[in-house]
């Protein structure tokens, strides 16, 4: 089988909630990891560096930095599998068809938003069809020459 990740989300407690291209998402607990590994102690030690994590070019591991990283198919196969959170793909979904309705509207092709916003026209598209999920900058830079900022509310 083919394991590919397409979100990571930390949560308290040292645990990772990780979404996969299945549709999947498990929870995997670091805590035996940083119980049994040195260099995974870093991740309690070293302050913000658990909530770093990001997922690796392809979607094949995770990873916090050149020390840290661990494999999708092991993730997956040792995660607790476990729901959605919150309709997150239908929340994520609304945020990728307001990207394409507001460059459209502006007028603007990918090619003319990675000249504004210097995200690569590829990774914009990938964004656009939801085959990846932007980091926050990114997120943030492909917005910015659409005039649009990101809101944090209550539900």
């Amino acid at each position: 089988m083919f394991i590919k990740i397409t979100s990571v989300a930390a949560l308290p407690d040292y645990i990772l909630l990780i979404g996969f291209a299945s549709g999947e998402y498990k929870q995997f607990d670091l805590k035996p990891l940083i119980v049994k590994y040195p260099p995974f102690q870093s991740l309690t030690r070293v302050e913000g560096l658990y909530r770093q994590v990001k997922i690796d070019v392809g979607g094949y591991g995770l990873a916090w930095n050149d020390d840290l990283d661990l494999s999708a198919d092991g993730l997956y196969e040792h995660g607790i599998p476990c729901s959605p959170p919150n309709d997150i793909d239908s929340l994520r979904q609304k945020i990728l068809e307001e990207l394409v309705r507001a460059r459209k509207s502006v007028g603007l092709s990918q090619k003319q938003l990675e000249i504004l916003s210097g995200i690569p026209q590829t990774c914009i598209a990938r964004t656009e069809k939801g085959v990846t999920d932007p980091q926050l900058t990114t997120l943030l830079k492909l917005l910015e020459p659409l005039g649009l900022t990101l809101c944090i509310t209550d539900i």
